[in-house]
């Protein structure tokens, strides 16, 4: 069983399937737009169809348990092929055959022979090491006791090409950690924040979700500008980071301008009308806090006795009649209350109590607040990934070994012969160059005669 597994996950088949799979997913996810509110969902789809999209997670497409699934998927692949397939590269760098054996060339693509009549063969190896040297190859002279009228020199050149793969597999599987995070622990959501307001929850885009951040964010200043037409030409907002109540950021923001802090980005992205002024306080008889809250951004009104945490939200406003929810942190609206101005109104499930100071129709700014943990693993992964894909398609490994060896009338018959993992002409070039050195080394002793170039 558990080697059936492993032929699976090692199979190249696999892959293509999960990487066709990944296509399918991306596609779904560009044509059907990705957490929206359900109420879009069911003006453009239908509440049958919408059902089915949330069902088959549609709607949040790169959060899916199917999704991760499919990266893991991939990453498994990836690793185990590499497991399988490296242990024979790295033998094949790392411990190669050095001499060139009577007979070996044969099973070499590229071939040169050639006899010259020297004396000396420690001449001609040194030539042809020298040669080598400058083209950038690692030489080395291997010699062997039991063979006095041989010598061999074995050539390497860009052997870490040979990895090239792997170093691509290990971008993609950087680049897959860093999609897991973030599909794990990322989040896209709004603030919508009243000048002179300031909150910490986040309402997450799709499924309501309040998640709560470790500091506040208050809106000191909201501006406009439109054009005589009436639109909007621009919107801008001074953002203040508080943490435990004091002032650690203070940044103007604007479209494509986010402020950052903590990793969680905080992005112009829309505007609307209405504030209101709440009071809120813990019990019957405490001090009441003064809230500035935008329409649409829900505030903490404390824990039921259920245990769950409880949050309103004003939503419209009619005549002197507000609208709020009580919602839970998972999103769900409890309850849809009117409130009048001036009356204490108590939360059910909790001994909290909130009431209306008044509204008006200010502006209020929107916020996109994103958090994406895995942007820096993915940008590591992509730059291993680019460099590995650049050594696997441009850089080749070459290797040349050469047979220097005494025959008779003070002559020496040479073999070079060369291999290379991709692409043949470069190698060629090479091993050209090193056949003219030698030919215009000893080329006044005897015009060398090539005798076989395979």
């Amino acid at each position: 069983m558990l080697k059936k597994l492993y032929n699976l996950f090692s199979s190249v088949k696999l892959a293509i399937v999960i990487l066709i799979s990944l296509a399918v997913t991306s596609i779904i996810g560009t044509i059907i737009e990705q957490q929206q509110d359900p109420d879009k969902y069911l003006r453009e789809y239908g509440e049958v169809t919408y059902k089915i999209f949330k069902f088959l997670g549609f709607t949040d497409v790169y959060h899916s348990w199917w999704y991760i699934l499919l990266l893991v998927l991939l990453g498994l692949n990836l690793i185990i092929c590499s497991i399988e397939r490296l242990p024979y590269i790295w033998k094949l760098a790392k411990y190669p055959k050095k001499k060139l054996a009577e007979g070996a060339e044969s099973s070499f693509k590229l071939v040169h022979k050639i006899t010259l009549s020297v004396p000396d063969k420690e001449a001609v190896v040194g030539k042809i090491k020298e040669a080598l040297s400058k083209l950038g190859y690692k030489t080395e002279v291997v010699e062997d006791e039991k063979e006095k009228n041989i010598k061999y020199l074995f050539a390497d050149k860009n052997v870490f090409a040979r990895f090239g793969v792997y170093i691509v597999h290990a971008g993609i599987i950087i680049v897959l950690i860093g999609g897991l995070l973030t599909a794990l622990f990322g989040y896209r959501g709004y603030m919508n924040l009243a000048q002179g307001g300031k909150s910490n929850l986040v309402t997450l885009f799709g499924n309501g979700h309040i998640i709560e951040l470790p500091f506040e964010v208050e809106c000191k200043k909201f501006t406009m500008e439109f054009y005589p037409s009436g639109m909007p030409k621009s919107y801008i907002s001074d953002l203040v980071i508080l943490k435990d109540g004091k002032a650690v950021k203070e940044q103007i923001i604007e479209v494509n301008t986010p402020l950052s802090y903590e990793g969680i980005y905080f992005y112009q992205a829309s505007y609307g009308q209405g504030r209101v002024f709440f009071f809120h306080k813990e019990n019957q008889n405490a001090k009441e806090k003064q809230l500035i809250v935008a329409f649409g951004q829900p505030f903490y009104v404390g824990k039921g006795k259920d245990g769950k945490k409880y949050f309103l939200s004003p939503v419209a406003a009619q005549g002197g009649i507000i609208f709020v929810d009580l919602l839970t942190k998972d999103g769900k609206r409890i309850a849809q209350a009117q409130m009048m101005p001036n009356n204490w109104y108590r939360i059910p499930q909790t001994d909290q109590f909130v009431a209306i100071a008044g509204a008006d129709n200010k502006f209020y700014t929107g916020l996109q607040v994103s958090y994406d943990p895995g942007t820096w693993v993915v940008w590591t992964g992509s730059t291993i990934l680019t460099i590995g894909l650049f050594i696997a398609f441009f850089i080749s490994h070459k290797r040349i070994l050469v047979r220097v060896k005494d025959v008779k009338d003070g002559k020496v018959n040479i073999v070079i012969a060369g291999r290379t993992n991709k692409g043949n002409e470069s190698l060629e070039k090479d091993m050209e160059k090193v056949l003219g050195v030698l030919k215009s080394s000893y080329c006044n002793i005897q015009a060398p005669k090539e005798e076989k170039d395979v």
